[in-house]
């Protein structure tokens, strides 16, 4: 059948999503131009006076993924994967109602906050532990400027990261990415509250600058080009599938700076959401042990060294970690710095034995030690 072959459709459904414009002539096919680029036009044409065209040429051509299955006759269009604007208009029209705004005093009496995104439809929102620390009187905003009373549930200050609960039920969830779902260089759009609430569920795009990076914190950030500025920490910042990737946590912002921000990425976010649920606070395992990043780790320079025990106790030193003994690998994953650690530790639980492989002057030995 020839839309079975051709998955054809007609034209005018798509004028919604596309600019597209059809030229023709008596003799020929027609020419098909999608946002202002032409496409081949192979099994187009025009049977009175309506213009057909493969569904797979304009589908793709706004950056669709189109599937075909002959066993069940059915067509499947992934519009997630298309980064146009219509697309990411629908994203932001979706995902706004499950992001907040937060507002309180300051210590010193002024007016402080961010943003958060709704996690639970019983009243949790997700932020920043730096957007509601010391705040008071907390107001939550939502995306139809109601207003509640907040209160701090949850609170963590090495992830930066903090739940809020006000008293209010069938409140829209944000779904959450696993961080395997995201590469480098793709699309993302951060929604939050910057600089001042009249700029309510702002959304500015850009892709995935870098992953795994480590500045200033104990675990590993995403970068982003897209726009975070000063009210934006706790804000969302979500792929084209409509799934959060990271919490908007800080921007590096400063004369001749532009487009550096950072997010918490969602794995990260998962594990503490996780054990705020299961303890009320973040248990994270550790050894015994102090440690000292290489020169070039300080310095964000590559490395292949790994990290020098600048002194230990109790059971870590019972189990034989001595100092200056160089940690090169926590159960098989090298670490070159403490974010690397970090990142490793988030695996384990308190009183699990992990092996650690160690270089001992020229010597390399493994040790079983035991998390406190």
């Amino acid at each position: 059948m020839k839309i079975k072959k051709y998955l054809f459709i007609l034209l005018a459904l798509l004028l919604s999503a596309a600019n597209i414009i059809s030229t023709f002539s008596q003799n020929a096919p027609p020419n098909i131009i999608v946002n202002g680029n032409r496409v081949a036009s192979d099994g187009a044409f025009i049977e009175n006076g309506v213009t057909y065209v493969p569904l797979r040429l304009v589908s793709e051509a706004l950056g669709a993924t189109v599937g075909w299955d002959g066993a069940t006759n059915s067509v499947s269009i992934d519009l997630a994967s298309a980064s146009n604007d219509a697309a990411v208009a629908r994203l932001v029209e979706t995902m706004s109602p499950s992001v907040v705004a937060i507002v309180g005093n300051t210590p010193s009496g002024n007016l402080g906050g961010g943003s958060g995104v709704i996690i639970r439809s019983g009243g949790d929102i997700l932020t920043n532990a730096h957007v509601v620390d010391r705040l008071q009187n907390i107001i939550v905003v939502l995306h139809d400027g109601s207003t509640y009373n907040g209160r701090v549930r949850f609170f963590d200050e090495p992830s930066d990261l903090a739940v809020v609960r006000i008293d209010k039920v069938g409140l829209p969830i944000a779904e959450f990415a696993q961080d395997y779902d995201i590469s480098v260089g793709d699309t993302v759009i951060a929604i939050g509250t910057p600089l001042s609430f009249s700029l309510r569920n702002t959304a500015t795009r850009g892709i995935i600058s870098g992953m795994n990076r480590g500045i200033s914190g104990e675990y590993a950030v995403i970068q982003t080009d897209a726009a975070i500025n000063a009210g934006n920490s706790g804000g969302p910042l979500i792929n084209l599938k409509g799934q959060v990737v990271g919490i908007n946590s800080s921007g590096l912002v400063g004369i001749g700076v532009e487009g550096i921000g950072f997010a918490i990425p969602a794995n990260t976010v998962l594990y503490v959401l996780e054990q705020f649920e299961q303890h009320g606070e973040v248990r994270r395992p550790k050894i015994n042990a102090a440690f000292e990043e290489s020169w070039a780790a300080r310095r964000g320079l590559p490395t292949m060294e790994g990290l020098r025990v600048m002194n230990t106790s109790g059971g870590t030193r019972d189990e034989g970690l001595r100092q200056d003994d160089v940690i090169l690998s926590v159960g098989g994953n090298n670490v070159h710095s403490v974010v690397d650690f970090n990142e490793q530790m988030v695996k384990y639980n308190r009183g699990d034995k992990v092996l650690f492989r160690v270089r001992r002057g020229s010597i390399e030995m493994d040790f079983l030690l035991t998390l406190s």
